[in-house]
């Protein structure tokens, strides 16, 4: 049974999410600027810092770019080479070779499938019982 609001009443679901949108998307941003701070600091150094030069534009496009692209495509190619190697199980347009299983069925396959019995009136996908 489906509840049905009563006539002349209104719904305060909408009302309720606009009173609390303010307050969400006032803490939302409260968050991303708490965490993003330590980006916003200035560049003064600490006592004892010595941060170096920066790195490149092709020193920066190769650690963040070029190493996790051929780390993926390495990772792939490791995964996938036992399969490729064995090649398919499965060729189309050939008959299927092997032997077909029973999971959780009777010990002896061939012989519960001879003396089965049809089922008239019910069973199976019928949902008649």
């Amino acid at each position: 049974m489906v509840a049905r609001p009563v006539a002349g009443s209104t719904s305060t679901v909408l009302p309720v999410t606009l009173r609390r949108l303010p307050a969400v998307a006032l803490c939302t941003a409260g968050l991303l600027l708490a965490s993003a701070a330590p980006a916003l600091a200035t560049s003064k150094t600490d006592d004892g810092d010595d941060p170096g030069s920066g790195l490149t534009v092709i020193q920066t496009l190769g650690w963040f770019v070029v190493l996790p692209i051929t780390l993926f495509v390495v990772i792939a190619i490791l995964a996938t080479l036992p399969s490729m190697s064995r090649g398919p199980r499965y060729r189309p347009g050939l008959g299927w070779w092997a032997a077909p299983i029973w999971f959780n069925g009777p010990d002896d396959a061939d012989t519960a499938v001879r003396t089965a019995t049809a089922t008239t009136g019910g069973g199976g996908a019928s949902a008649r019982w």
